[in-house]
């Protein structure tokens, strides 16, 4: 009998894609293998998770784990709704909306977002009823953050907006700050840096010491990111500073979010070899699966900046095994994109293979439509480079109309800047 050769691009065709079978076409994806007789062969410099033969055997002995892992979120997702319930027939409405609330969360939690956005709603609609109406105000940005992970931004700003009214009517000081940094988050999404700096300012002037620490790390770091963005080097680096001095040392992921940001900052300032290193401490903590993924897509930029292209190829492979082991599709995304960009670096036309790569992740798996504009992107710069001209022009076309839809103003005017300069040679 001959092995079986099932590649995960076809079983991934084949498992249909609903929200109940996402944590099964995840651990499909974590529990892929190498092909062995393509291992040693030329083209395995080429090789993607499309290529990667399905492991039945893993993947079957991965069943029951996963199958508990549902019925505990189905368990807690009942228990919620029980929960309001039994708050419902109390009268007590505030108490309702914030199990429906969790129940959301829950369902947010495992990507579910029209699930969330239903029990959301249900949320909103109970947090009406009583006086007090903190829950209302909580239900309303937590439909704005699903708006905006759906890619629905304007609405998403329209809920944040009625969120922050809530709040500010209810002198809840947590809700108004939460607010602000989720307009700020979408004028970030919409390029517009100035919109973003001043609702995370605002959201900063909002803050007092019952609130959480982590609200001011947070801000700070969300400002020197806009900062940065916008080409105000020196204020980013004030940001970053006063997030060091606000996060506290043992909250490791908000340490962790702040080193990659000062890795940016120095990547934008030249200083790329500074930036390795900041990159390779953050990797030295140990930090989770997505996070290292994050990171060590940074660090190959890093390398890049200082043509150490076997390095840079090595650190986006390393992000590529992170991502695969663990299932998660947009760290995977991202380490393709690394690769398509080593691939340019080197001239190596073959390079083609890992952008089509992210853009079948990008269609299959539903990812928000920024991600398909950046790898668009990213892929038509890259065939102008091998002188594709034509395939080129029209991939960033795509890429302009998509970014003009969405609002992302900075990346719509680079390609034109580039469509441009490409009529005008």
């Amino acid at each position: 009998m001959s092995p079986r050769r099932l590649r995960i691009e076809q079983a991934l065709d084949l498992v249909p894609e609903l929200d109940e079978l996402l944590p099964l076409r995840a651990t499909l994806i974590g529990a892929a293998r190498e092909d062995e007789e393509r291992a040693w062969a030329a083209s395995s410099a080429y090789g993607t998770l499309g290529q990667r033969l399905v492991d039945a055997d893993a993947l079957e002995a991965e069943i029951p784990a996963l199958a508990e892992r549902i019925r505990e979120h189905t368990e807690a997702l009942y228990r919620q709704v029980a929960r309001a319930l039994r708050a419902v027939d109390a009268r007590d409405y505030t108490a309702a909306a914030e199990a429906m609330i969790a129940a959301g969360e829950l369902e947010e939690g495992e990507r579910r977002l029209a699930a969330a956005e239903r029990y959301y709603r249900k949320a909103l609609e109970l947090g009406r009823k009583p006086r007090e109406r903190r829950a209302e105000g909580l239900a309303l940005r937590r439909l704005g953050r699903v708006a905006r992970l759906s890619g629905e931004l304007g609405e998403a700003a329209r809920l944040y907006r009625a969120g922050l009214e809530v709040a500010e009517a209810e002198r809840d000081g947590e809700g108004e700050v939460v607010a602000c940094q989720g307009l700020g988050n979408i004028a970030v999404d919409q390029g517009l840096w100035q919109e973003a700096h001043a609702w995370y300012t605002r959201g900063l002037t909002r803050l007092s010491p019952k609130l959480p620490e982590r609200l001011r790390w947070q801000l700070c770091n969300n400002l020197a990111v806009v900062t940065l963005r916008s080409g105000a080097l020196a204020e980013s680096e004030e940001w970053v500073a006063r997030a060091l001095e606000a996060v506290r040392e043992d909250d490791t992921p908000g340490c962790l979010a702040v080193q990659n940001t000062l890795g940016r900052l120095r990547m934008a300032q030249g200083r790329a070899a500074e930036a390795e290193v900041v990159y390779r401490a953050a990797l030295a903590a140990e930090p989770g699966p997505f996070t290292r993924s994050s990171l060590l897509v940074n660090l190959c930029d890093a390398l890049l900046a200082q043509a150490r292209l076997a390095d840079a190829e090595a650190a986006a492979r390393q992000a590529e095994t992170v991502a695969i082991r663990n299932g998660g599709v947009l760290p995977l995304l991202d380490a393709y994109r690394a690769l398509g960009a080593v691939a340019r670096a080197r001239r190596d036309a073959e390079g083609f293979l890992f952008f089509e790569q992210a853009l079948k992740l990008c269609r299959v798996d539903g990812l928000p439509a920024v991600e398909l504009a950046a790898t668009q992107h990213a892929y038509g710069l890259a065939q102008l480079d091998f002188g594709q001209a034509e395939e080129g022009c029209a991939r960033l076309r795509e890429a302009l109309g998509a970014y003009e839809e969405l609002g992302s103003t900075p990346e719509a005017e680079q390609i034109r800047s580039e469509l441009a300069r490409i009529r005008g040679e």
